[in-house]
């Protein structure tokens, strides 16, 4: 169950959880940034006003700025609600397309400014929540772009229908057929791609970054993880994703900030080898992380797990009551502080589902899986509204029906907002 199931955002209306993203945001600081920018200019359309109505083009999930200009029109009670006023003197009651647009060129060159906003709801879930950010999971997700691309030819000459930032990107699956055999699936995509890492429980956004879709996703994956703030990489236990981020880089970047990497791994064993002898002693082990004794007649038998010795850095195994160490520095692709092979990394790993979840709501909810979006700085400026909405509906929530110090995932019966 997501947060906003257990906190009963889904089941609310439009308005109240417009109301609700706009009380659970910091925002005062872009704010003053933005009006200073502005200075004595013409404010037909304050900052405020912009904003909010930016937030609410993202809480009500439209495609598109005219779309949203359509609700506006149409729904007196949300232009209320966003500082719009039916009796001024202007000549457009709703502001022109071009507002918007320029309103959100202006965030994209305010961009630190504007996640500084989404880190202080990641600060405030943290003070909220005492178990977020313990177990977290990541990934990277394409946003598809269907906008005009350029020229096969290489011509330089575009319009501004053309998408000129994104890049094309091959996705490769590998899954075993009904034949038995091995099989490759190639998916191509033109457009970016969102890298995330969420916490595993609520599903919430903990850190992200916007690239162009042929980013590499463990080079920005490890960028993420060496960028979390220092609170969060205490608290953190472990980080779960899947195997497109196998690699002994990964693997080390994560260990470096004290975090338990849970990897799913790749075979790359290109020997054909099954098993592989571990230094000069009995035990073999395969690319899976499974270990075996091998007895005097040459039959295998697996050995049962014991735990992870963090003073010695090893993994512990026995065999009819002896126990054997196998050092992780061995290599520490399969050998991981938590036993490729334990209870305990299965479970641990079964979180990463989470931040699929939180890829669904992406499309689902935000609108990625059918936008209008041109442009790397747009996009990661309407990646970065979708996420401090996210977090921010939570920390509403949370502020008015959940005690400091509560976990909310543990609670029942929270009372109604106030």
């Amino acid at each position: 169950m997501s947060i906003y199931e257990h906190l009963g955002i889904e089941e609310k209306g439009d308005l109240e959880r417009l109301e609700m993203a706009l009380d659970g945001m910091d925002d005062e600081a872009l704010m003053r940034k933005l009006e200073a920018r502005r200075g004595k200019g013409r404010n037909d359309y304050p900052v405020r006003v912009i904003w909010n109505l930016l937030i609410a083009m993202t809480v009500f999930g439209h495609r598109s700025i005219e779309s949203f200009r359509r609700e506006l029109w149409r729904n007196a009670q949300l232009r209320r609600t966003c500082g719009l006023c039916d009796w001024a003197r202007k000549r457009h009651m709703v502001p022109p397309a071009r507002v918007f647009s320029g309103f959100l060129r202006l965030l994209a060159e305010e961009r630190e400014e504007l996640e500084r906003v989404f880190e202080m709801t990641v600060e405030e879930l943290v003070e909220l929540l005492p178990e977020f950010g313990k177990h977290l999971a990541g990934d990277g997700k394409y946003l598809d772009s269907y906008a005009k691309r350029p020229a096969k030819d290489g011509s330089s000459e575009t319009d501004r229908r053309t998408e000129n930032d994104a890049e094309y990107s091959i996705k490769k699956y590998r899954y075993t057929g009904s034949d038995g055999k091995e099989h490759e699936k190639k998916e191509t995509h033109y457009g970016f791609k969102a890298h995330l890492i969420c916490d595993v429980p609520t599903e919430l956004p903990i850190a992200y970054d916007v690239t162009a879709g042929n980013a590499s996703e463990r080079e920005k994956m490890i960028e993420l993880v060496g960028a979390l703030p220092e609170p969060l990489a205490r608290r953190a236990e472990s980080l779960a994703l899947d195997r497109g981020y196998d690699s002994a880089g990964m693997i080390r970047a994560v260990k470096s900030r004290g975090i338990c990497p849970v990897v799913d791994i790749r075979n790359c064993w290109k020997d054909g080898e099954a098993t592989k002898q571990y230094k000069d002693t009995d035990m073999v082990y395969n690319h899976r992380g499974e270990v075996y004794i091998c007895k005097g007649n040459g039959e295998l038998a697996k050995m049962k797990y014991e735990g992870y010795d963090r003073n010695k850095n090893c993994l512990r195994y026995s065999h009819e009551g002896k126990v054997r160490k196998i050092y992780i520095s061995y290599d520490e692709r399969i050998f991981l502080p938590i036993a490729r092979d334990s209870a305990k990394f299965k479970k641990i790993y079964k979180g990463r589902t989470s931040v699929e979840r939180l890829n669904g709501r992406l499309d689902r909810d935000f609108m990625f899986e059918d936008h209008c979006i041109r442009g790397l700085d747009k996009m990661r400026t309407r990646v970065t509204l979708s996420l401090i909405t996210m977090n921010a509906l939570a920390v509403s929530k949370l502020r008015r029906g959940v005690k400091k110090g509560l976990a909310a995932m543990t609670q029942t019966g929270l009372p109604p907002a106030a």
